[in-house]
């Protein structure tokens, strides 16, 4: 029988790497902190145009259209802007873009409104990058 030692051990190491990269274990990020129910509920009393707005911004990111998101989800900041999702959807765009200062501040206004409602949740001090 022949033993796959060498792959495992490498496969073992990249997993290592990886979780350092990371800068956190899957098992330390919370995933209950969205109610599912309370969150359709609240989408429900939002301005359809304001939605649309979002639902354009989610799929531009999906498409890999920074540009287009960071427009799609700055009119949704200015139409509703204690509705977290539009400055994480902001963050995401200005991050995809190489904006790491306008990332940083989107993602702080994001956590300012709802702050366990991203799994992305930087040490005290770091930045994005």
């Amino acid at each position: 029988m022949k033993h796959s030692w060498p792959r495992s051990a490498g496969v073992l190491g990249l997993s290592a790497v990886l979780v350092a990269f990371a800068g956190c274990r899957p098992d330390d990020q919370r995933t209950d902190s969205v109610d599912p129910v309370a969150a359709r509920q609240e989408r429900e009393s939002w301005d359809p145009a304001m939605a649309a707005q979002l639902d354009s911004g989610n799929a531009a990111i999906r498409a890999d259209e920074h540009a287009g998101a960071r427009e799609h989800f700055l009119r949704v900041t200015e139409m509703a802007p204690d509705v977290a999702a539009g400055w994480f959807g902001l963050y995401l765009a200005e991050q995809g873009l190489g904006n790491a200062d306008a990332a940083q501040a989107a993602l702080e206004s994001a956590q300012s409104i709802a702050s366990g409602a991203t799994l992305i949740h930087p040490s005290e001090g770091d930045t994005v990058r």
